[in-house]
């Protein structure tokens, strides 16, 4: 009967005991668990709103650089025009001149003769030498810096040669004798040529000669009105150094960055300045999926909105792929591919520390739980 009684009052001790702890240890667990879910939604939510201000802040920033470079290409073009109107009047020599004209784009080149072409009585030349002065081009260009270019009307068309130019090709000579066709290579008219040929001023991205430059071209009239040519200043968009720099050095999370393409999958501008200029258009994450055609696509359908590629990716030293976000903004004046980018999993650190925090807790009551049993095992023993 005492080994009975002794023996309830055991039991009932221990249930007693065991069971705040067990009960303790279950509303600890499902706190924790209804914590992290909670604390992951809220870091990958605060994670994505910051790539997001990232995206928009560089969007924000090529759109007062694009507006400052701009208004500064403007005034260039007034002194331009300035400067021409000062030399005299457009006219054009009963002499031809033979020029061999070569695409911009395609490089083909055609041997072409056009009258020359005179400001005041001076004719503008055939100078490819950058050590041998140039009429009009050459004094904007010591007035306002950047580039400047005279070109005359090939044909019925409105292809544009440059016939006198301190834009440079790859070897260093002036780039007389290229021209801008009507036609781009896809198909689709020429942007420049196209406002051109309506008696419009052209302001904006253009493709010239080699690359990329920020730019005004504004058409030339004769006395009849009619569109002889035009007046050009620009500057390459590259030169805009302040500004890609100050992208380079942006952070994302622990090692993510902000990268830059254009529309076609070239690096503008990529992590350290590392890659510019190369095309990963065929690029493939760890799943085999073209990403960067994603992204490019994605990109040019997003209609002023901050968008979305998710890609598994895998560096040489990885010994798995990890999960990286990228949110996207595309900037069309520049035809620039904005993204900001971070491995997903260092969005979680806080919730690891969580998951950290839990388990041990949880050890503790296991101790505590495992120190009543044995202490209860003693007392029974004696």
């Amino acid at each position: 009967m005492i080994m009975k009684l002794r023996t309830k009052l055991l039991v009932t001790g221990i249930a007693l005991t065991l069971l705040p702890i067990l009960l303790a240890a279950g509303i600890t667990l499902y706190q924790n668990k209804e914590t992290t879910k909670a604390a992951s939604e809220e870091s990958e939510k605060l994670a994505l709103t910051d790539l997001d201000h990232i995206a928009e802040s560089v969007y924000n920033l090529c759109s007062v650089q694009q507006e400052t470079i701009q208004q500064g290409i403007d005034n260039s073009l007034n002194v331009a025009h300035h400067v021409m109107n000062q030399a005299g009047t457009v006219t054009f020599s009963d002499e031809s001149v033979t020029w061999n004209s070569v695409n911009q784009y395609t490089k083909q080149d055609n041997a072409i003769q056009l009258p020359k072409m005179l400001v005041g009585n001076t004719w503008l030349g055939n100078n490819a030498d950058i050590n041998v002065s140039s009429p009009v081009v050459d004094k904007v260009q010591e007035l306002v810096g950047g580039t400047c270019t005279i070109f005359q009307r090939m044909n019925d068309a409105g292809d544009m040669l440059r016939v006198c130019t301190n834009v440079e090709k790859t070897d260093n000579t002036r780039a007389i004798g290229t021209y801008i066709p009507r036609t781009n290579p896809d198909g689709t008219p020429n942007p420049v040529i196209s406002s051109l040929m309506r008696g419009q001023t052209y302001r904006g991205r253009a493709y010239v000669v080699n690359k990329w430059y920020i730019t005004a071209y504004e058409p030339i009239v004769d006395g009849k009105n009619n569109i002889v040519g035009a007046l050009y200043v620009g500057i390459p968009q590259e030169n805009v150094a302040s500004l890609r720099n100050a992208i380079m050095d942006i952070q994302c999370g622990k090692t993510g960055y902000v990268f830059v393409l254009d529309s076609k999958g070239n690096y503008v501008i990529s992590k350290g300045g590392a890659r510019d200029g190369e095309s990963i258009w065929e690029a493939k994450d760890a799943d085999g999926n073209l990403f960067i055609q994603n992204i490019c696509e994605a990109a040019l359908n997003s209609n002023g909105e901050v968008v979305e590629e998710r890609y598994p990716w895998k560096n040489a030293d990885d010994t798995g792929s990890r999960m990286k976000i990228a949110r996207i903004m595309y900037f069309e004046p520049w035809d620039w591919v904005i993204g900001a980018s971070a491995y997903e999993e260092e969005f979680y650190d806080s919730v690891e520390r969580i998951k950290e925090t839990s388990s041990a807790c949880m050890m503790v009551y296991a101790v505590v739980m495992s120190s009543v049993f044995g202490i209860a095992c003693l007392a029974w023993w004696f």
